[in-house]
């Protein structure tokens, strides 16, 4: 039950089995989750459930259509 976190100052409370990537001059901190996916970068902030990982290429398509390349 231990998170998996990509970034130089990234702090947990109270939450399990989440995937975390921050950039690395990115303070994070998260608070009460359990099972999620956050990706956090310059433009962009993505937070979806690990059990619907399967639809961000869904959600990454609909980026580009309404907003462009400029995100991805």
């Amino acid at each position: 039950m231990v998170n998996a976190v990509a970034g130089d100052h990234v702090i947990v409370f109270d939450s399990v089995q989440n995937m975390v990537h921050a950039d690395k001059k990115k303070l994070v901190v998260l608070q009460g989750l359990e099972d999620f996916i956050i990706v956090d970068t310059k433009d962009v902030l993505l937070i979806c459930k690990k059990d619907k990982e399967q639809e961000i290429k869904e959600y990454v398509a609909e980026v580009k259509r309404n907003k462009g390349e400029r995100f991805l």
